[in-house]
């Protein structure tokens, strides 16, 4: 075997490995028996001193790897949370027995004779009653005819259809305030971008972030393990004109806020 082949093969192992450190591969990813197997196949070919050097480094980021796993384990484990993969390997080695003593000891009927009684089969037969024929909620809605007059552009801009400046300004304007928010650092914690005294301006605020990542002003940087989200900021555009624009869908919850306005 080539000692050129080893030498592509365990760097391609150090590279996955760091990718996982890096946040850009999960950890769960990784195949370790394969991994493990690859490096005691070529362990018998190594030749010098870097050889060596690189197959220490290769299982040195290997256990990196592991550490991570090891972590996320030892989390989730804390928060009470069991991953859906987790859970399936879990349950493809039980036996179909206990699966069926699980089930029905989790079984709650949806409906159980005790809970009928005199007052609640009338209040069921008083709402069917009171319900408005099909024929009435089906009806077509009566329609009026109003006059049509021409709308400016002005007209149109104070009924909100248009906004006062183009799409493009708006972004790098909300480009400019995004680089005094992170200063030198160059980034900031996701809801302290977004974050604003009122729900309606914060959705208004996520949904131009989610432009400033997808035209390439920004980046967005989401670590599962400690479970935060940075938006870094780019000094220049880095949109590739060739490719396609494509939106990042953000969750921006209620009560998320509420608990973020607190703070």
């Amino acid at each position: 075997m080539s000692k050129q082949k080893v030498e592509t093969e365990l760097r391609g192992i150090i590279n996955l490995c760091k990718a996982v450190t890096s946040g850009g591969v999960e950890p769960f990813d990784v195949d370790v028996d394969y991994i493990l197997s690859v490096i005691r196949k070529y362990y018998p070919e190594l030749q010098d001193v870097k050889d060596f050097c690189t197959d220490a480094s290769a299982l040195k980021e290997l256990s990196n790897v592991l550490q991570r796993q090891n972590d996320w384990i030892q989390y989730k484990s804390t928060t009470l949370y069991k991953d859906p993969f987790l859970l399936n390997q879990q349950i493809l080695r039980m036996e179909i027995s206990s699966i069926a003593e699980a089930f029905l000891k989790s079984w709650h009927p949806v409906v159980e004779m005790e809970q009928l009684s005199a007052k609640t089969l009338a209040g069921s037969l008083g709402y069917w009653a009171d319900l408005i024929p099909f024929g009435e909620r089906w009806k077509e809605p009566e329609l009026q005819l109003v006059d049509a007059e021409i709308a400016t552009l002005e007209d149109a801009k104070m009924l909100g259809f248009l906004l006062e400046e183009g799409f493009n300004e708006l972004l790098e304007a909300f480009w400019s305030e995004l680089g005094k928010k992170v200063g030198e650092e160059g980034k900031i914690e996701y809801w302290d971008w977004i974050g604003a005294d009122t729900y309606d301006e914060t959705i208004r605020r996520s949904y131009l972030t989610v432009f400033l990542v997808s035209y390439g002003y920004a980046e967005i940087q989401i670590d599962r393990f400690s479970e935060t989200i940075e938006i870094t900021r780019n000094k220049i555009q880095k949109s590739n004109p060739s490719k396609s624009k494509l939106s990042i869908p953000t969750l921006v919850d209620y009560e998320e806020w509420r608990r973020w306005r607190k703070e």
